[in-house]
């Protein structure tokens, strides 16, 4: 049943660079809260660590954009949904870059969230039927594009400006410059029906993907998150765990940039595989003190190649643009979001010289249930 909706439609040139450049900018966007906290929290007297709530509703607001694709599906106002998103990521920006209150602020942050919501489950979800046997090939290339925007973006911050604002007022011109693109844009799929014998165990089946992409996302959002503390924790110097860390990004970079000539030639389910794999051996590495910053490193490439072609491979069992899409992407956001709360509960338990140990449970978590799907599942 899959792949017959991949002939149905072809997205234009004008569609895929549009698509592109919405993903440079959802990957800008995300990732400018870190480098702006410090700012945040100086401009308004908040407590240690409060500023991070920012990121805390941009996610609470990342899950609503992305199921709102399914009230919106069969309404002629889904049409402009590409043109509305980039024009409340642009207010959203701006929100935060006036800084007039904290409210005002925490209510950017969740305006940008449910813009990059709504842009990254279309957008994935049209690439995923836009271009034949290459869509898998595409979806890699448009989620490397995310990564380019997200290097570039924090290089803002170390320019010479007057305030820590100032980059999210450049946000905010990228995207307005975007609206008119985004406007001649539809990025509605085809509705495609299921027969009633087969729905049941249709849902059934996502709901599994949905737990493996939450969980893929989850160590790659703990390691983010976690990969500096836990280097310390052993005795790594604070130089050389935030220089590993930013080689983490750039392999993570040049993985999903790398997977692209690939994934027209593997199949996306031998990639996840392959990812889940390497992950949690390296994972289970990193304990190995000696050799822990070399492994974060690495890390950054396996991990790069799983959502994409985890995305692909369910698209492949469940049939691309069968109005999946957004519950798929909710699942992936869920497990971030989530992820790295799970871990920092777990750690003070434990202690910090466990955290690798505990994302690597979770990546193996992951494995055994996309061996289970392989070997049972059947669409």
């Amino acid at each position: 049943m899959g792949n017959s909706v991949l002939d149905v439609r072809r997205l234009s040139p004008l569609a895929t660079t549009t698509g592109l450049l919405s993903f440079v900018l959802v990957g800008a966007a995300q990732a400018m809260y870190g480098p702006a906290l410090p700012g945040l929290t100086q401009a308004f007297n908040l407590p240690p660590g409060a500023a991070g709530m920012l990121v805390s509703v941009h996610s609470a607001g990342a899950i609503v954009g992305v199921l709102s694709a399914v009230p919106l599906a069969r309404l002629a106002v889904a049409r402009w949904r590409v043109g509305v998103s980039f024009t409340l990521l642009g207010l959203g920006a701006l929100l935060i870059g006036l800084g007039l209150s904290w409210g005002l602020t925490l209510a950017g942050g969740l305006v940008i969230g449910a813009a990059f919501g709504a842009l990254v489950g279309s957008i994935n979800g049209l690439y995923a039927v836009g271009y034949g046997r290459r869509s898998p090939a595409m979806v890699n290339l448009l989620n490397a594009v995310f990564g380019v925007g997200a290097i570039l973006s924090p290089l803002l911050f170390l320019l010479d400006f007057a305030r820590w604002s100032t980059p999210f007022f450049v946000l905010a011109g990228f995207a307005a410059l975007l609206v008119p693109l985004g406007l001649l844009m539809d990025d509605r799929l085809p509705v495609v029906k299921v027969a009633d014998g087969r729905s049941r165990r249709k849902r059934s089946v996502l709901l599994v993907f949905m737990a493996l992409l939450g969980l893929g996302v989850a160590v790659e959002a703990s390691t983010i998150g976690f990969a500096a503390t836990y280097l310390i924790a052993v005795g790594v110097s604070a130089n050389t765990a935030t220089t590993a860390t930013s080689l983490f990004f750039l392999l993570f970079t040049l993985g999903r940039l790398g997977i692209i000539p690939i994934s027209l030639r593997v199949k996306s389910v031998q990639i996840v595989f392959g990812s889940l794999l390497l992950t949690t051996v390296l994972l289970l590495a990193a304990n190995v003190v000696s050799i822990a910053p070399v492994v974060m490193v690495l890390l950054g490439a396996p991990i790069a190649v799983y959502f994409p072609n985890c995305f692909n491979w369910a698209n492949e069992r469940l049939g691309a643009g069968g109005g999946d899409t957004p519950f798929m992407m909710s699942g992936s956001l869920l497990g971030g979001t989530l992820g790295p709360i799970i871990v920092a509960q777990i750690v003070p338990l434990v202690g910090e010289r466990a955290i690798m140990g505990i994302i690597g449970g979770i990546s193996g978590l992951a494995l055994l249930i996309a061996l289970w799907i392989k070997g049972r599942l059947v669409v």
